[in-house]
């Protein structure tokens, strides 16, 4: 580490002054590690602070505008006086406030966009807005300047564009660095009807300010984006797809891409990401809490800033199926109570996330169990299984584990699912009716043409990994553990969180290969019960007694009466006995950085 605290060599360094009342100049050197800015004041040095890269991002270079009284050149929040007067300096589709100049300057600016921790460890941790203004002046002509300010930029687009493998910077390539258009899905009724609204005032600027094409399509029926994803050419959507709305938009796409027959390549090369939007929010909030993001401050901010940051991560899907469907879910399948909660609230749909507890008010009065029979191949050792779906594995062939460090070659056939003969892959048969969509042109994005209809009745088949369970109809394998029961409810879920302040499964990874299987059976009191839905905030809910959490890889459902729900990611199936298996790590979703 130098005198600077730079703890690695400069890509670039320069120094700027500073005009107030205090003279002071900030030395400015770009590293791999970010921005560190050191402040000068008599010739004496100060601290350095860090802006790392990933909080950073993205920049552009801008011309003053000429409508200025005021000279400073610093780090500067947005809403500080330093940051509030002077003039401005434009892009084609960007101002900001910068410094006084004189008539005729011909300084180039370059204007630095990152969103800092703030209060870290503190319960009102939160992340903040900050721009840094950096003024070019060393030459006569703004040929020159810009020149040099184009320099700092394009270095630090390289450095988010790289990533990050065991600490070192890799150089931006097409097998590194994603396309830069995305889609961006809205569904315009979700949660309280205001994802336009959001779209527009919260989602559009930080595109904007990273530089980030987009295309908007906003849905029109139910099964849009299903549709849309079925059909489109999802190629051209290199930097991913992002929903914005609940957590049935996704469930939507991502059955519309298991629809596809090149489903495998499509899950490879798309990235999936949400905005919340909806009543539940289930990913989104998983997503921060495992990775420690601050989400309740601002849970739109922070899933945004997820998609810029640009980096894939590995998650979990389920395949669920019924007598008459197969359907592919990310965040849980639930029977019984919070099943019930689900569906019948939809009638207080229009009070949002609050009609969650008002109908749990309702059930808990008029307290139900169902008869059932649960089947499940529990899983004993949670490290050596986590350890396993850690790696990627695809849908035949051999896949590579690590043990003490040297490379296993391990036939497909080892799966900790072996004992499950694969069958020939049972399909849905639900019939698709598509009309045509609606797409929107924004001007960040040109406008395109909409898809073709599809034929009125025709079938589309469920694609997607073969399964290894058993048919329905069959008995499932010996070593599985059978309960024939009441039940008050059965939960299944693959993500710590079913909604934005239920974290019903604490320990869930979006990529440790388990479905988290919550068991309450008949003959819990109602005080015991009300414990368990006061602790579902908390997590505190799993030391409630009669409640039982048990890590599996796959279970079955079969109903023993009528007038149960079946859910499957908010979603209502038709009820019917069901089984699940999971399918470890075949999606990719955005995140601020590598879950471990």
């Amino acid at each position: 580490m130098d005198g600077n605290g730079l703890t690695t060599s400069p890509i670039l360094e320069e120094t700027f002054y500073a005009l107030s009342r205090k003279q002071y100049s900030y030395k400015v050197s770009l590293t791999k590690e970010g921005l560190h800015l050191t402040k000068n004041v008599d010739d004496s040095t100060e601290k350095t602070d860090l802006i790392h890269i990933r909080d950073i991002i993205g920049c552009k270079c801008m011309r003053n505008s000429g409508k200025s009284d005021h000279c400073a050149c610093r780090p500067a929040k947005a809403g500080t006086a330093e940051a509030a007067r002077g003039g401005t300096a434009e892009t084609d589709d960007c101002r900001v406030r910068v410094p006084y100049v004189e008539a005729g300057d011909c300084s180039a600016y370059l204007c630095v966009y990152a969103f800092v921790l703030k209060n870290v460890g503190a319960k009102n941790e939160k992340r903040d807005k900050m721009t840094v203004t950096l003024r070019f002046r060393n030459y006569s002509s703004y040929d020159e300047n810009s020149r040099v300010a184009t320099k700092w930029k394009l270095a630090i687009k390289s450095l988010l564009q790289a990533r990050c493998e065991d600490g070192t910077i890799v150089a931006p390539s097409d097998d590194h660095y994603l396309g830069n258009h995305l889609l961006v899905i809205v569904n315009p009724k979700s949660g309280v009807g205001k994802s336009r609204e959001i779209f527009q005032r919260k989602i559009v600027p930080i595109l904007n300010m990273a530089d980030v094409d987009y295309d908007l399509h906003i849905t029109c029926m139910q099964n849009d984006a299903r549709n849309l994803m079925r059909t489109s050419n999802i190629y051209k959507w290199g930097r991913g797809v992002v929903v914005l709305g609940g957590d049935g938009l996704m469930f939507e796409v991502i059955n519309g891409l298991m629809e596809r027959s090149d489903w495998q390549r499509a899950f490879e090369y798309l990235t999936l990401s949400v905005i919340p939007g909806g009543s539940g929010n289930g990913m989104a909030k998983s997503i921060s809490y495992e990775t420690n993001e601050p989400y309740n401050p601002d849970p739109i901010l922070i899933s945004a800033l997820n998609i810029v940051g640009g980096i894939r991560c590995p998650m979990d899907l389920v395949r669920v199926e019924t007598r008459t469907q197969v359907v592919y879910s990310f965040l849980s399948i639930g029977w019984g109570f919070i099943a019930d909660i689900d569906i019948e609230s939809e009638r207080i749909r229009m009070l949002g996330s609050p009609r969650f507890t008002i109908w749990s008010i309702a059930r808990l009065i008029g307290l139900r169990s169902y008869p059932a029979r649960l089947s499940y191949s529990k899983i004993n050792d949670l490290e050596t299984e986590t350890r396993m779906n850690n790696y990627a594995r695809g849908t035949s062939g051999d896949f590579q584990v690590v043990a003490d460090d040297e490379p296993v070659s391990i036939e497909f056939g080892m799966d900790p699912l072996e004992e499950f003969a694969v069958r020939e892959r049972v399909e849905s048969f639900s019939s698709i009716i598509s009309k045509r969509t609606a797409f929107m042109s924004v001007n960040e994005a040109p406008s395109f043409s909409s898809i073709p209809d599809v034929i009125e009745g025709s079938e589309v088949w469920v694609r997607g990994p073969l399964s290894k369970l058993p048919p329905l109809s069959d008995p499932v394998p010996s070593d599985w553990v059978v309960v024939e029961d009441e039940f008050v409810m059965i939960h299944a879920s693959y993500l710590s969180h079913i909604s934005e302040d239920v974290i019903i499964a604490p320990k869930s990874k979006l990529n440790d290969g388990v479905i988290w299987l919550l068991v309450i059976k008949n003959g819990i009191s109602r005080t015991t019960f009300l414990q368990f839905l006061l602790g579902l905030s908390s997590g505190n809910h799993l030391a409630v007694p009669n409640v039982e959490m048990i890590p599996v890889r796959a279970f079955r459902l079969e109903p023993l009466s009528e007038g149960s729900h079946l859910v499957v990611d908010g979603e209502l199936l038709k009820h019917s006995p069901v089984q699940a298996e999971i399918m470890p790590g075949i999606t990719n979703v955005y995140a601020r950085q590598k879950f471990s």
